[in-house]
């Protein structure tokens, strides 16, 4: 298998972040072959501003730029390293990476690295998930080891998290710990329920055998699912992650979402995530929907006063 990977980062209107993220990934040990970078239906200036910095220095390896329709039409063809995807509209999480995904897979990527565009990768990231991935032929899904971006030695997460199906509830496994740079985890998760959408390392081999991820999420929960249905592979494809590879996470910039700073979920946010966890908990387990429902419901209860306290604080 080759040691060549491509790398997707998807862009709402937040092209600084996108335009760090993707500078890290050019600055790795082992840069990516292509960095797609699809737009997803941005109101400002995203696409010109992400095509600017593309073309200001030869050294990127220059751009080729499409529409939605043009990427899903076939194969990349040209050398343009950084190709840059207008998707025409705000697609949802799994909706515009799937544009990224489909020129990928038609155009030969034996990898994709997927990674939100608030992240930052360390310059070693990528040769410790392909190593990774080298060892191991049935891992489909790499994970990370993710840091907070405003502090470093704070987990986000080891690789993945866990879900308890019965009440719909979830977590990131090590959310919190504090660990020092070069320091090893006391306590590695042993298996992942799901690898984490903020950096996901993807075998093409996975994409091919599974599928894209499911756009009917819109938001949350896509990484659950494409767990589940690898889970149905009869024992083809594991879910790992390198502790070696490390990314920083500035977390919640595109969707209001940050656990770290203590903002918590506002209304919409929380109704999005009860929303993709029930659709979830409805096509794998649905004999868990009642219950499921119910422990929803009652966290949103809970969080509903606080939240609104909050604001009339402000």
């Amino acid at each position: 298998m080759s040691r060549s990977y491509w790398a997707l980062v998807l862009n709402y209107g937040r092209w600084r972040e996108t335009i760090r993220c993707a500078e890290s990934l050019l600055a790795s040990v082992e840069s990516p072959e292509r960095l797609i970078l699809c737009d997803n239906g941005s109101g400002d200036d995203s696409l010109e501003a992400l095509a600017r910095w593309a073309e200001e220095d030869s050294r990127r390896g220059g751009l080729r730029r499409f529409s939605r329709a043009q990427a899903e039409a076939g194969a990349l063809s040209g050398d343009e390293r950084i190709v840059l995807i207008d998707t025409g509209a705000n697609l949802g999480y799994a909706g515009g990476n799937n544009v990224g995904l489909r020129l990928g897979l038609a155009s030969g990527a034996p990898h994709v690295w997927l990674l939100n565009n608030d992240t930052t990768v360390f310059p070693d990231a990528a040769s410790a998930l392909l190593d990774h991935m080298a060892a191991r032929e049935r891992c489909g899904l790499c994970g990370a080891l993710t840091r907070y971006m405003d502090d470093p030695e704070v987990v986000q997460c080891l690789g993945g998290g866990w879900f308890a199906p019965l009440w719909g509830r979830g977590g990131l496994h090590g959310d919190g710990l504090r660990l020092p740079l070069g320091a090893e985890p006391p306590d590695p998760p042993e298996r992942l329920d799901y690898v984490n959408g903020a950096s996901v390392f993807i075998r093409r081999e996975f994409l091919l055998d599974v599928g894209l991820m499911e756009e009917a999420y819109f938001l949350y929960c896509e990484e659950l699912d494409w767990a589940a249905r690898a889970a149905r592979s009869r024992g083809r494809w594991e879910l790992c992650w390198s502790p070696r590879a490390q990314v920083l996470h500035a977390e919640g910039l595109s969707t209001g979402v940050s656990n770290r700073r203590g903002k918590g979920r506002g209304l919409r946010q929380a109704l999005t995530l009860l929303r993709s966890r029930l659709l979830y908990t409805w096509k794998f387990h649905p004999l868990c929907l009642p219950m499921a429902l119910a422990g929803q419901v009652w966290a949103l209860a809970r969080k509903l006063p606080r939240r609104l306290g909050s604001r009339a604080a402000e």
